[in-house]
């Protein structure tokens, strides 16, 4: 089966047409220029050959010599590179400028001129047409060496720099899916472990709870092959998630929203509130004695939907870095966006020991078209 037409060629294929073109057209620009000099087409069966001999050496140091110099440190491989290539271009010069002399004289470069001096007469007509010729005698190899090198050179990095972008947007896809794997089950776990301390004391609120379960389950098998939901949707696993802490918490656990109805229908990553709601409720409000409020805010805020986790628990006892170390649902938030917005989108962590911790995302209006097909 041959490659596709726009794949990249082989290194040897590549090199070789990029070289052996760069030297073909050369050879046809001294050679014409020789021709209409000499009033003849002999110098240019001569001359492009002569070119070409010089490409095949430089091909055969790019394939053969230079690269098992790679090893060295750069100042002495440039050195060792230099002086092969001086070398090679010198031998292959002498056979260039010798062969011819002992095919067409006999003779080689050292042996003395004998003949008598040579004139040549330019005609008229010959110079007035002179310009009009040095105009012409560029172009076609001009031209044939600006598209060789395009196609051999800028045109095999674009297609490699295309494919590289393609590689990197896959491995950011399955880093993305790895990351939202990561977090079901520890939600899970910290879900049936709420649940299982309520069976004993409470076991219409555990009923409840498994009940509310099942609707998150549900939730997250419909929404496993889309990477952008709602913000409502959203709102509704965290609320969700919220009835089963209420019912565990009590009266401990206050939750208030402050959402903008034109947030509501914002397209959001998959997954993204509830990490933060959770991250809030355990390791914030649950460990104060008298329980504390968790609130939500969104809006919309200069081209971003904007959305505020706060809550009045005991604040983090690090830094937002360490914290980001630490925490799989925060770290899981911050990679997210990072990877699918850039650096600028990170989360930005408010903490006070004591006092409680807010954590403000944001998510651009406009998602990519790649991830708002995704919601379909």
């Amino acid at each position: 089966m041959s490659p596709p037409r726009d794949a990249p060629a082989s290194r040897f294929r590549s090199q070789a047409t990029l070289v052996l073109g760069a030297g073909l057209a050369t050879g046809l620009q001294i050679g014409l220029m020789q021709c209409f000099v000499g009033r003849s087409w002999r110098p240019l069966f001569t001359v492009v050959p002569a070119s070409l001999l010089f490409s095949s050496a430089t091909l055969a140091l790019w394939q053969l010599v230079f690269p098992r110099l790679l090893a060295l440190p750069r100042s002495l491989r440039l050195f060792f590179q230099s002086v092969i290539a001086l070398a090679a271009t010198a031998a292959v010069s002498f056979v260039v400028v010798n062969v011819p002399l002992l095919i067409s004289d006999g003779r080689w470069m050292f042996t003395p001129y004998t003949g008598g001096d040579l004139t040549v007469v330019f005609p008229a007509r010959l110079m007035a047409l002179s310009p009009l010729i040095y105009f012409v005698l560029p172009i076609v190899p001009a031209a044939f060496m600006s598209v060789v090198g395009f196609n051999q050179s800028w045109w095999q990095i674009f297609l490699l720099e295309t494919r590289e972008q393609k590689a990197r947007e896959l491995a950011a896809s399955a880093q993305l899916e790895a990351l939202r794997a990561q977090i079901n089950p520890h939600f899970l776990f910290n879900s049936l472990n709420s649940i299982a301390q309520l069976i004993s004391v409470a076991p219409d609120r555990a009923e409840a709870c498994v009940e509310r379960l099942a609707e998150i389950f549900r939730y997250l098998l419909r929404s496993e092959n889309r990477s952008f939901v709602t913000l409502a949707d959203e709102l509704e696993i965290v609320d969700a998630y919220l009835d089963i802490e209420r019912a565990r918490f009590g009266d401990r656990l206050r939750v208030s929203y402050d959402v903008d109805d034109a947030a509501r229908t914002r397209l959001v990553p998959t997954l993204l509130l509830q990490p933060l709601i959770e991250n809030a409720v355990r390791h914030g409000v649950s460990r104060k004695v008298e329980g504390g409020s968790v609130t939500i805010e969104a809006g919309l805020d200069a081209g971003d939907l904007r959305v505020v986790v706060r809550d009045t628990g005991v604040g983090l006892p690090e830094d937002a870095d360490e914290a980001l170390s630490r925490g799989i649902g925060l770290r899981n938030v911050h990679e997210r966006l990072v990877h699918l917005f850039g650096a600028s989108y990170a989360p930005e962590i408010r903490t006070r020991p004591g006092d409680g911790t807010s954590v403000t995302v944001r998510v651009p209006l406009a998602p990519p078209a790649t991830h708002l097909e995704a919601v379909h």
